[in-house]
């Protein structure tokens, strides 16, 4: 099992953070330490790294898709100026033949040279359309005005030029264009800078260019960052939870639960191996029955998320059970799904927040189960002593506490804004001496009758 390391220095409340993952990890702090942040950017890290050239290669044909875009309106115009049929054939529309191209460069966003060059060239084939389109129907019907607005839109001006050469000139900017465009994507992929890395990971999770002046990640002692990006080798796969009600929340611009809700209502159920069965059994037998994806006959309706009672007797929206049926339900359907294994890491935060005591200590029983039985790395933020407590003393029994970490979150001393992660170790006192602060407070309070 491979060791992480993830370092973060004088970040927002983040003075330095120095966290081992290598089985579970437990952050512990008051609010505003900089906890979910932690988890916010090694979740960047992680899914950025697995999907580098993806991701480059995702915007090389969104760049394409939208040229081609601005061809086709043309084309379509140019067919009600002269009144062809909206619904002509495909061999003589050269609207539907663009509309073809974009439809094959969606299947080519994962990335491979291959993929590159077929891009590339299908974007060729989409101006070799246009430009036959142009010369087809820019004819003496067209006003001038118009054919120097059309020709303009395509970044091809007429001015001081004859039509043809003007069409000529748009040929040949979009042969060079693309040219352009997969030999720099070709050279990202190749460098791997990690400037380019941190632009990628700006323009994908909208950080708003808001890095951390020192960011690392480390596998196995072996620095992922440095003037290149390395891979991770045996960590592909980042999942982050900051609340149980985004399993059944509308499509949101957040990016962490709707890369949830895709996870867990994936159609393509996994093989179960014994262990993955008896864990969703031990799931099913908490909730007394389990999420079920309903699929609409009409295919216009979304899929939904049900609670089914094992006794079938109750079967209702996902939505409307109570919260700590939704924290067990997550862990469910990933289960389900085969996204919790020895590749990824699950960061959660607070996960008892609507989890009732006897349900915390089974909760922090799957999560030391979960790490056992598949290797699932783990990283959780918590406020309770009982989540703590659990997770301590049920790794322990499992045996898996030397791969178990505590982290308190400390504020410095000349700085209150700013707070250190310090490493505990198996220890856990000092977390529980930061939360009998909030019974100091009470005893403070009834005191003084403020």
């Amino acid at each position: 099992m491979s060791k992480y390391r993830f370092i973060v220095r004088n970040y927002h409340a983040i003075q330095e953070a120095d966290i081992i993952i290598d089985g579970i990890t437990i952050l512990s702090g008051i609010n505003g330490c900089g906890k979910s942040t932690l988890s916010r950017w090694l979740y960047y890290l992680i899914k950025g790294t697995a999907n580098f050239e993806n991701n480059l290669q995702h915007e090389f044909i969104k760049k394409l898709q939208s040229l081609i875009d601005r061809m086709g309106f043309v084309c379509r115009d140019l067919e009600r100026m002269n009144r062809k049929s909206l619904f002509s054939d495909k061999e003589d529309s050269a609207k539907d033949k663009l509309y073809e191209i974009q439809e094959q460069l969606k299947q080519l966003e994962i990335y491979s040279p291959q993929h590159i060059e077929l891009a590339q060239n299908l974007f060729l084939q989409a101006t070799a359309i246009t430009e036959n389109a142009l010369l087809q129907n820019l004819d003496d019907k067209i006003s001038d005005a118009r054919k120097e607005r059309i020709m303009a839109y395509l970044n091809a001006a007429i001015t001081n030029k004859s039509l043809p050469q003007a069409i000529d000139d748009f040929t040949e900017q979009n042969r060079r264009l693309a040219n352009k465009l997969s030999s720099t994507l070709l050279s990202e992929i190749n460098e791997r800078s990690a400037q380019t890395f941190f632009e990628t990971l700006n323009r994908q999770f909208h950080t708003g260019n808001d890095c951390p002046p020192y960011i690392q990640l480390e596998e196995d002692e072996v620095s992922i960052i440095d003037d290149h990006l390395s891979n991770l080798y045996n960590l592909h796969d980042a999942i982050y939870i900051d609340t149980p009600m985004s399993i059944t929340s509308d499509a949101t611009d957040n990016i962490f639960w709707n890369s949830l809700r895709t996870l867990i209502t994936d159609e393509q159920k996994r093989d179960e191996s014994t262990d993955i069965k008896k864990l969703l059994f031990r799931i099913r037998s908490l909730i007394d029955g389990e999420a079920v994806l309903k699929k609409e006959d009409n295919l216009f309706l979304p899929k939904e998320l049900r609670y089914i009672s094992n006794d079938r007797q109750i079967n209702i929206r996902l939505s409307e059970v109570a919260t700590g049926f939704k924290t067990f339900s997550y862990l469910q359907r990933l289960l389900e799904n085969g996204y919790l294994n020895e590749e990824t890491l699950l960061m959660i935060d607070g996960p008892e927040a609507h989890l009732h005591p006897q349900w915390i200590v089974e909760f922090a029983r799957m999560l030391v189960l979960l790490n056992k039985t598949l290797g699932l790395k783990i990283m959780i933020a918590s406020h309770n002593p009982d989540m703590v407590s659990a997770i301590h003393d049920i790794a322990e029994k499992e045996g898996i506490l030397p791969h178990t970490h505590f982290y308190v979150a400390q504020q410095c001393p000349d700085n209150k804004h700013k707070f250190v992660y310090k490493a505990l170790g198996n220890e856990i006192s000092e977390i529980f001496e930061s939360f009998n602060i909030a019974l100091d407070r009470i005893k403070e309070y009834g005191a003084t009758g403020l």
